[in-house]
């Protein structure tokens, strides 16, 4: 047997020996019982600590006395014990307070030998009770009963592990050294959760052990190893507010479900209410249903396929990344500007496909985009890379031009030059009649996908593009989602921007999903749109998130109202009044047909990215009024 196979079959030990304990009768373990097995601890003890007095050679004389303090004590053991309450104790759930309370229920014998002892070496000084056997045998049977018990629970805490299914949830906990300690002992009873990893802003604390669990680092590094580590839970414990929002962000920004851990006393005080777990998709009235497998029509249209996300890093480029990852894919490219997201999810995917290529790079950069493709020929391109914040953005015009109108008609024609089988283009449902400057640079964006689609010399060897819309997806990054949560964590107020504003929501593994699938019909510059489902109150769905989190609406978290910023409709479009809406071949994906781009477009193109180039948003934002897309209306009804 190797050393590694014996180590594992001697740490299995104690599991095996704990779920023996749990199948022996329970006549052993009731008032009963524990009378037994403290009167045989108190008789061991009391003959030890008179062998161990006298070198395992009592003298005749003493025998009498050996027999009659090993009876009474058998008798007065159990009795003072049950009398002072240590046989309430559980024993499965011993801890220091109960051998404290054992201790003490163990000494009113002890003390009244000592009274005897005392007596007794006056009346008969030959035939004495010797103070060392007294105290021997007090530490001796407080050892023993006190051993036991800890063992008891050692043992079921062990027979716990080994009970623990492959579908036991992998936690990171983070907190204070008291609420570091306070959860690991509610955690320690639950079979269902694995603790891989202790955090904490107690700098003393790094690199020590708390209940036998390392303490690997500080809260700043909590992104660090949700990347790096398979973590399905995150457990705050004790922490303040800021810490607290913070950690939401992030974890929810990983898709990693958060839940906090109040200290007993805070509850007790008031401070917090018991909170439960909000999982954002519950607070929906109904959601787009994902399979557990993806469609056959996907599995075979990226099969031994190269593909090339843009925008890999971001909420929905990552989970695209994962979904793609777990298909039969040849090699998997994925491209982003922000380095650390690249790290990121390169690292993730990295341990599951070995073919995963992180690029570092500008969409707008044409050169650079061009050496990417020439170098790994992808044969499916999904374009995800793109400036979404609709309030960022109205004050940067040109920058979103440039970044959502000029970087994809780079990757389309880099995809059509390069003979792509496949490309798409993310959009959203702010490109519907825009009122804002990221929805008309989206709709730009549309349009050229369209016109760049339909140029296509060779109808048989073209690239199938397509656009695909939907609306807000929850937890991705900027969402209100994230945002309500941790405004939740902080204590409050959720501000909204109007009491009527509506949104479509859709979970992140649900859209994509759609997207893959839309991602496998033979386009021609089509835009599909995603079935989000019944438009959700904005309002209504801050207060399920707050009531979800186990607190009160305009009690225990206030709902204040802000205004609706520039560019924001109160309710948004899935496809303007104009477009016909037919089926596809998934029941959740639609197609939109609508006009399409005008013959000068590829004109009006080019004007607007060249005053883009002049970086005058001002210019910018009147050449965007200019465009085929219904701007300069829509945004004028919105600003009034």
């Amino acid at each position: 047997m190797s050393f590694g196979a014996l180590k594992g079959l001697l740490n299995g030990l104690p599991a095996q020996a704990g779920r023996a304990v749990d199948h022996l009768p329970l006549w052993l373990f009731n008032r009963r019982g524990l009378n037994v097995l403290d009167a045989s601890a108190s008789m061991i003890a009391t003959w030890l600590a008179w062998q161990l007095r006298f070198d395992f050679a009592v003298p005749h004389n003493f025998l009498p006395t050996v027999r009659v303090s090993v009876l009474a004590l058998m008798v007065l053991r159990p009795a003072c014990l049950g009398f002072m309450g240590a046989y309430r104790i559980i024993w499965r759930y011993f801890n220091l307070d109960d051998a404290i309370t054992f201790s003490v229920a163990a000494m009113p014998p002890t003390l009244l030998m000592l009274l005897l002892r005392i007596g007794w070496l006056h009346s008969n000084p030959k035939a004495v009770l010797p103070f060392s056997v007294i105290l021997m045998e007090f530490g001796l049977f407080v050892a023993g009963g006190i051993g036991l018990r800890a063992l008891r629970r050692y043992l079921f805490e062990a027979s716990l592990g080994i009970s623990a299914s492959s579908n036991s949830k992998r936690a990171l906990l983070m907190g204070t050294a008291e609420g570091l300690a306070s959860a690991l002992r509610q955690i320690s009873f639950h079979r269902d959760i694995h603790v891989v990893r202790l955090l904490s802003s107690d700098t003393r604390l790094h690199g020590n052990r708390l209940a036998g669990f390392r303490v690997s680092d500080g809260f700043q590094n909590l992104a660090k190893y949700l990347a790096s580590e398979r973590v399905d839970m995150l457990l705050v414990a004790d922490v303040e507010s800021d810490s607290v929002a913070n950690a939401v962000a992030t974890a929810m920004e990983y898709g990693v479900e958060v839940r906090l851990l109040p200290l007993a006393a805070h509850i007790i005080k008031g401070d917090v209410r018991i909170s439960s777990n909000p999982k954002p998709e519950l607070a929906l009235k109904s959601a787009v249903q994902i399979a557990n497998q993806p469609h056959e029509e996907v599995v075979a249209a990226f099969s031994e396929r190269t593909v090339l996300i843009t925008g890999a890093g971001g909420s929905i480029g990552s989970e695209l990344s994962r979904q793609v990852c777990d298909l039969p894919v040849k090699q998997l490219a994925l491209l982003d500007q922000d380095e650390n997201a690249v790290f990121r999810i390169s690292g993730e995917l990295s341990k599951i496909k070995p073919e995963v290529v992180p690029f570092v790079a500008d969409i707008r950069d044409r050169e650079h985009i061009d050496r990417v493709f020439a170098e790994y020929r992808p044969d499916i391109v999904l374009h995800a890379a793109a400036y979404k914040h609709v309030p960022i953005m109205e004050h940067n015009c040109c920058e979103a031009v440039l970044n959502n109108v000029l970087g994809t008609r780079n990757i389309i024609e880099e995809a059509i030059d390069w003979n792509a089988e496949r490309f798409l283009m993310i959009s959203t449902d702010k490109a519907v009649n825009p009122t804002s400057v990221m929805g008309a640079t989206k709709r730009m964006a549309e349009l050229t996908v369209r016109h760049l689609a339909l140029s296509q010399t060779e109808p048989e060897s073209a690239t199938r593009c397509a656009c695909v819309r939907f609306g807000n997806v929850m937890g991705s990054n900027g969402s209100v989602v994230p945002i309500f949560l941790r405004q939740i964590a902080a204590g409050g107020p959720v501000t909204i921007t109007h009491e009527e504003m509506t949104r479509y929501f859709m979970t992140i593994p649900s859209a994509v999903q759609l997207v893959l699938q839309a991602t496998t019909l033979g386009s021609n510059g089509e835009i599909y749109m995603l079935d989000m489902g019944d438009p959700v109150k904005i309002t209504n769905l801050a207060r399920r998130l707050i009531e979800m989190s186990g607190l009160r609406p305009d009690h225990d978290i206030k709902i204040q109202y802000v205004g609706t910023r520039p560019g924001e409709k109160l309710h948004e479009q899935l496809w303007s009044d104009s477009a016909t809406v037919t089926p596809t071949c998934f029941p959740s994906v639609l197609q939109v047909d609508q006009a399409v781009p005008p013959l000068n477009f590829e004109h009006e193109l080019a004007t607007l990215v060249r005053v883009a180039l002049s970086r005058n948003d001002t210019h910018a934002r009147a050449a965007l009024v200019e465009m085929p897309i219904n701007f300069g209306e829509m945004w004028e009804e919105a600003s009034a």
